[in-house]
């Protein structure tokens, strides 16, 4: 499709042909033009309305904020499809990696607390800090399936940007959009160079299906053009996504086709998510639960909020009480 990485140029071009093609009709005195114009405008005014509600649809993370968490930190950026900012904090002890991913317009030193949680109990950590948000390049046209695929190859070449001859063991936190990351990362990822131990998701977003309900809201979008809208974003999500198998169908963005965790596994809710509510948590334990080679479990905790929550001591005990419940971090201390 022309032009579709770019949020606002077909609306514009639309809009542009649409004003020409209504002069022309204005200026013509032939019948049989003035119809064949009017034809010609209904089709441009409808592909400008779909068009227009696909470039509001994807959401821009908005303005950058600093990332500054002090000297003790590493900032590094990383050539991948586009450019990717992540902070890390390693000594020169062998040891537990994990590998932090944040949520949807936050950055690396929004999980600073987390962060440091895993410090104290004796791991390097890194942030990684999704397209268009923090330090890492921005995007005209932002979607989960390009911050997926930006994750994956970071992952595969950690290698090449960090000391892992000091890695002993990666763990991975996702939290919110970080955690619908991270359900794709397992699924997809040939994870060849280095095995994961476990993932921990924190309020994590797990269907983009409800997402999609809150857009036809917030666009007040009509029953009878939903499916158009639909086929019009799904088109425009498969050709900026070409390393994704074409999504055609709603369900193929929610767990659990977008993706499950098979491996050992820690969800930590907000009982109490003015973001996400709980349907993203109950629909991802109606799957994961199924998954039994593993050691998992989940806990809504009433404390925690979605956003803002750097320091949580619940949060920081579940942890602890189930990294001890595995013997691949056992075995690392």
């Amino acid at each position: 499709m022309f032009l579709v990485r770019f949020r606002w140029a077909r609306p514009f071009l639309l809009l542009l042909l649409t004003i020409v093609i209504f002069s022309m009709t204005l200026l013509s005195n032939d019948y049989a033009i003035i119809f064949l114009l009017v034809l010609v405008l209904l089709l441009t005014l409808y592909n400008l309305i779909l068009e227009t509600w696909v470039a509001l649809a994807f959401i821009s993370p908005g303005k950058r904020k600093d990332t500054t968490m002090g000297s003790d930190w590493t900032s590094q950026f990383h050539e991948l499809d586009t450019t990717i900012h992540s902070l890390s904090y390693f000594d020169d002890l062998v040891k537990p990696l994990v590998i932090i991913v944040h949520g949807w317009r936050s950055r690396a030193s929004s999980m600073q607390g987390r962060a440091e949680h895993y410090i104290k109990l004796g791991f390097h950590v890194i942030i990684f800090e999704l397209p268009g948000h923090g330090k890492s390049q921005p995007v005209s046209k932002w979607t989960a399936g390009h911050a997926s695929t930006a994750f994956i190859d970071f992952f595969e070449q950690l290698g090449d940007d960090f000391d892992m001859s000091l890695v002993n063991g990666i763990y991975l936190h996702g939290h919110s959009m970080g955690g619908f990351v991270l359900l794709r990362f397992d699924t997809v990822s040939k994870q060849n160079n280095f095995e994961i131990m476990g993932y921990i998701l924190e309020s994590p977003m797990t269907c983009y299906s409800l997402i999609f309900k809150e857009s036809l809201h917030t666009l007040k979008i009509p029953n009878f053009a939903v499916n158009l809208f639909w086929r019009r974003l799904s088109s425009h999500f498969n050709q900026i996504n070409p390393r994704i198998a074409n999504v055609t169908e709603l369900n193929e963005v929610d767990t659990p086709l977008w993706g499950l965790i098979n491996n050992n596994c820690l969800v930590i809710q907000a009982e109490h998510d003015n973001r996400l509510g709980l349907e993203h948590y109950n629909n991802f334990l109606d799957h994961q639960k199924h998954i039994t080679d593993y050691v998992f479990e989940h806990h809504l905790i009433s404390d925690l909020t979605h956003a803002g929550a750097r320091v949580n001591l619940n949060r920081d005990e579940k942890i602890n009480q189930w990294l001890k419940k595995l013997p691949t971090y056992s075995d690392s201390e």
